[in-house]
């Protein structure tokens, strides 16, 4: 169970930096993208929902996980 668990969290890291990435491509390329405030499309919203979706599926997965830190 501990190596599917593992290779979970795996996959879902690499989820998450790929929706993380996504998300960066989209807001380089806004018109003043540097600025500290700029018009959300329905895209970038969807591509922020994806980042927050694989942050939470992450957390979740590594709640599972145990905690060798733990004596």
């Amino acid at each position: 169970m501990t190596n599917d668990l593992a290779a979970k969290v795996t996959a879902a890291r690499g989820i998450l930096q790929a929706a993380r990435d996504s998300l960066d491509e989209a807001v380089a390329i806004l018109p003043d993208g540097e600025a500290d405030n700029a018009m959300a499309t329905p895209a970038l919203l969807g591509l922020l929902f994806h980042v927050v979706q694989a942050r939470r599926r992450l957390d979740g997965l590594e709640l599972l996980l145990p905690d060798v830190t733990r004596t």
